[in-house]
């Protein structure tokens, strides 16, 4: 469909449904521009001002040039509006309304995207939550805040699960709530970040691709010049009703989009969860080789990630002769002479240093360090280790009380943390394989 910059360009944005009402969509769209610094401008017949500002009667009454429209009035009155952005050369548009195709009514839909094509305005949505630029605390959507700039852009179908995610992820590069992808969807906003200098990973949430537009989504990806980590909803035969009933696409079955993204080069993940923690593992370290030496003061532990990481693939070489008489010298005797290597329950913070600075020299491609909180254990000493490694290292505390200050510091300072082995066998099992 063309370029989307206009939507991040823009200077100038009016709020079509702009509201005095703090509880209503209108209101929190526009009171969020505000705080973008952006010439911002409400669209509201029934009011005089809102928020201090002036509001209009509709979109030709403002004296200025629009660069972009946010529409939030019901459905019904979307054509007009956009009738109204056509006379104002608006060129980019973001429809919150739903009552579209996702209820059935296909005539409106398709009288929108027809406006829209013939007045050559960029429409994002119907039924969309918008989108947010951190970087330009740029936030066009009703959601309370900004995150914090990052190196993962999100593209979600849903809005309500771009929600959450920005609630509880952090750090962003930019967000994109498609909804009912009428004009643009998917491979719009990825050949977007494809090129944005902020951008390292690229995630998506999919419950459905609109038919027709499968070809170019490979292409796309394809051509990308980022790596892309997929979540897709719908796998089940319920799922699959649900999804059409929410984004109005069916839904096919999971084979065949695992196919369709295996085919573009997309990493396919089964969890919300699993999408961000495979994304951070790619902006930190985008390549990863497969060779892990697994460092642990709890044995168990280490039996249970070797597991884990011969199911996803993982390789855990044999220590040579020449590494074991290296770290002989420098290890209490009874460490496990293996791969894991076991410094057994009472290593201290610097035991995991001594150890780590010999197999940092070896040809592993990175680490896993494990901890549990034992008597002499020195969770937060061992976490500072972490930060001084070359090499990419993953750590699995397990505990509460006892590590939830390693786990916090490793928070703060980018180090990549998991609080089951198992799962972070999976997730990077995801990057290497």
């Amino acid at each position: 469909m063309g370029d989307v910059s206009v939507f991040f360009d823009a200077k100038t944005f009016a709020v079509v449904g702009a509201s005095r009402d703090r509880n209503k969509v209108g209101h929190v769209v526009f009171k969020n521009l505000l705080q973008s610094g952006k010439k911002v401008f409400p669209v509201n017949p029934k009011a005089k001002e809102i928020l201090g500002h002036r509001a209009y009667e509709d979109v030709l009454e403002i004296p200025y040039d629009i660069d972009c429209i946010v529409v939030a009035v019901p459905a019904k009155l979307v054509p007009l509006v956009l009738r109204q952005a056509e006379k104002r050369n608006v060129k980019a548009a973001v429809v919150l309304s739903a009552g579209f195709l996702e209820v059935g009514s296909k005539d409106l839909e398709e009288r929108i995207l027809r406006i829209a094509d013939e007045a050559n305005i960029k429409l994002l949505g119907p039924n969309a939550y918008g989108f947010i630029d951190p970087f330009q605390k740029l936030n066009a959507t009703y959601f309370n805040g900004i995150p914090k700039q990052g190196g993962i852009a999100f593209v979600s179908q849903s809005g309500a699960i771009g929600s959450a995610v920005l609630d509880g992820v952090g750090k962003f590069s930019g967000f994109v709530s498609i909804g009912g992808s009428a004009q643009l969807d998917f491979s719009d906003f990825i050949e977007y970040y494809s090129r944005d200098k902020n951008t390292k990973v690229i995630t998506l949430y999919i419950e459905s691709l609109k038919e027709g537009k499968g070809r170019r989504f490979i292409e796309v990806c394809k051509k990308c010049r980022k790596p892309i980590v997929a979540l897709k909803a719908g796998k089940s035969r319920e799922g699959q009703r649900a999804a059409k009933s929410h984004t109005a696409a069916l839904a096919s079955e999971q084979g065949v989009y695992s196919g369709v993204l295996k085919q573009a080069g997309v990493i396919e993940v089964d969890s919300v969860r699993q999408l961000f923690s495979v994304a951070k593992i790619i902006e930190r370290y985008p390549k990863l080789g497969n060779k892990v030496a697994i460092i642990t003061n709890a044995g168990g532990l280490g039996v249970l990630t070797t597991d884990g990481c011969e199911i996803n693939k993982i390789k855990v070489p044999k220590l040579s002769e020449q590494i074991v008489e290296k770290l002989n010298k420098v290890l209490p005797s009874n460490w496990s002479h293996n791969n894991p290597i076991d410094l057994v329950g009472d290593a201290l913070a610097e035991d995991y240093e001594k150890a780590l600075l010999i197999l940092e020299k070896e040809n592993f491609d990175f680490f896993v360090v494990l901890l549990t909180p034992q008597r002499m254990t020195e969770a937060l000493g061992t976490a500072r280790i972490l930060l001084k490694m070359g090499k990419p290292v993953v750590a699995c505390f397990l505990g509460n009380g006892q590590v939830r200050e390693a786990k916090e510091f490793m928070d703060r300072v980018g180090i990549l943390n998991f609080n089951d082995v198992g799962e972070m066998c999976e997730v990077v099992g995801k990057v290497v394989g």
